[in-house]
């Protein structure tokens, strides 16, 4: 049989299992991680963390507004019940007074205020968390797909793997050394056809002797290039 011819069918199933686990490589790696929805689950924890430190903000400033107005409540007393006569004391009270209800007032404003951002945060997380379930049920469906084509990939990969095998065990042994060599060094591209008297690997014009040998189905490297040349 020609060896040309053997190899160059070798090769093409060289081709096919290059491709095929390319393929295969690719898919896997997009079944490993899936970066728009991790970057969303990101989104969406960082979101719960600043809503969170909001309200942990709302709860200190609420504790703080209990503490002053524990203080202003006797105060308040002292100030309305007639307990305290002097003059100067009452002033002096009444300044107290006025300083820890502008205190209250302070705060009270801070915590409208913080709830306010928290009513807003609330929204950005429901509309986050929202995203990502739409997210997450679109990579379920995608994921399904792939895994599919992943199945149907490897077995196309074992199915050529068994037919190069099967091929190779036809070839002789000293051909298939030659060709594994030839590959290596050209990058998978080791058999080149021979076309209008050249090798079409390089382009090179070939020299009749080897188109002869060629057709009579010897086994011929391009002189130019070293790659196993055939007939069509």
């Amino acid at each position: 049989m020609n060896p040309g011819k053997q190899l160059r069918d070798l090769q093409e199933i060289d081709y096919e299992l290059a491709k095929t686990g390319e393929t295969l490589s690719h898919v896997e790696e997009q079944l490993a991680f899936n970066h728009e929805l991790s970057q969303a689950q990101v989104d969406l924890a960082n979101k719960k963390e600043q809503l969170a430190d909001i309200q942990r903000q709302l709860r200190e400033t609420e504790y703080s507004t209990e503490d002053i107005v524990a203080k202003l409540k006797p105060q308040q007393k002292k100030l309305y019940d007639g307990s305290v006569k002097n003059p100067k004391e009452l002033a002096s009270l009444k300044q107290q007074v006025d300083q820890l209800e502008e205190q209250v007032r302070a705060e009270e404003d801070k915590s409208l205020e913080l709830m306010d951002r928290i009513q807003s945060m609330e929204d950005v997380v429901v509309s986050q968390a929202s995203k990502v379930r739409e997210l997450e049920e679109e990579w379920a469906k995608k994921r399904a797909e792939m895994l599919t084509e992943k199945a149907r990939l490897e077995a196309a990969l074992e199915d050529a793997a068994k037919r190069r095998g099967q091929m190779a065990a036809t070839i002789a042994p000293e051909n298939l050394d030659i060709y594994e060599a030839v590959r290596n060094r050209k990058q998978g591209y080791a058999v080149a056809k021979i076309e209008l008297g050249r090798c079409q690997g390089c382009r090179i014009t070939l020299s009749m002797s080897d188109i002869s040998r060629a057709r009579a189905a010897e086994l011929v490297q391009c002189d130019s290039c070293g790659r196993i040349l055939y007939l069509g």
